[in-house]
């Protein structure tokens, strides 16, 4: 579950809300992404999610900010294509899981290479919140960097119910997305979803 709080009015209440929703209802990877606060509300809004995660057995992330995600006691940091090196990260934070986004074979193998934990693809398929990274890329190219690395890969971008499972035949390990979570009124039926398409896969 990647974060899009721009879609609330009041961010810092209803944010924590929809991630103790979700998180009572399954184990998720919470990654806080909101590149457009600045430190001080972006501190407040780790330290709340990491409050309403604490009583599950769900993750936070923190988006490229190791220092507010060694402050709340967050359980990773997720760090973007261009950034710095992960072995930097890692050894400020060497208790941390660190992953990062990937947009090719040879940044995949690169990142994998430089101690990645996980990545993350994309975009897989159409998605407006995706467009200026660039066309989709497709299930096959997901497919080639799933083969390439033998860390867990989420597929990302305009990843849907119906179309998840066509990720994870080209062996993705998990599911990402950002607008599809940021609905209270869909939320629950969209992790049920999800969780029986990731159930079915798992247990082939």
């Amino acid at each position: 579950m990647v974060t899009y709080s721009r879609v609330f009015s009041f961010p810092e209440e209803e944010l924590p809300s929809l991630v103790s929703s979700a998180v009572s209802r399954s184990r998720i990877i919470v990654q806080l992404r909101e590149k457009h606060l600045d430190a001080a509300r972006l501190y407040t809004l780790a330290a709340r999610l990491q409050s309403a995660i604490n009583k599950s057995d769900s993750l936070l992330f923190i988006n490229e900010r190791s220092d507010i995600a060694l402050a709340v006691g967050a359980n990773g940091v997720h760090m973007p294509e261009q950034s710095c090196p992960l072995s930097a990260t890692r050894s400020i934070c060497p208790g941390l899981y660190t992953g990062k986004s990937t947009h090719s074979v040879q940044s995949a193998i690169t990142a994998e290479q430089d101690g990645a934990d996980y990545l993350l693809f994309g975009p897989v398929f159409d998605t407006p919140l995706k467009r200026k990274y660039g066309p989709p890329q497709g299930v096959k190219q997901l497919g080639e960097i799933c083969k390439n690395v033998s860390v867990p890969v989420f597929a990302i971008g305009g990843i849907t119910p119906e179309n998840a499972a066509s990720c994870l035949d080209e062996g993705a390990y998990g599911l990402a997305a950002m607008s599809l979570f940021a609905s209270p009124t869909n939320l629950h039926r969209t992790i049920e979803s999800f969780q029986t398409i990731l159930n079915h896969v798992h247990h082939e």
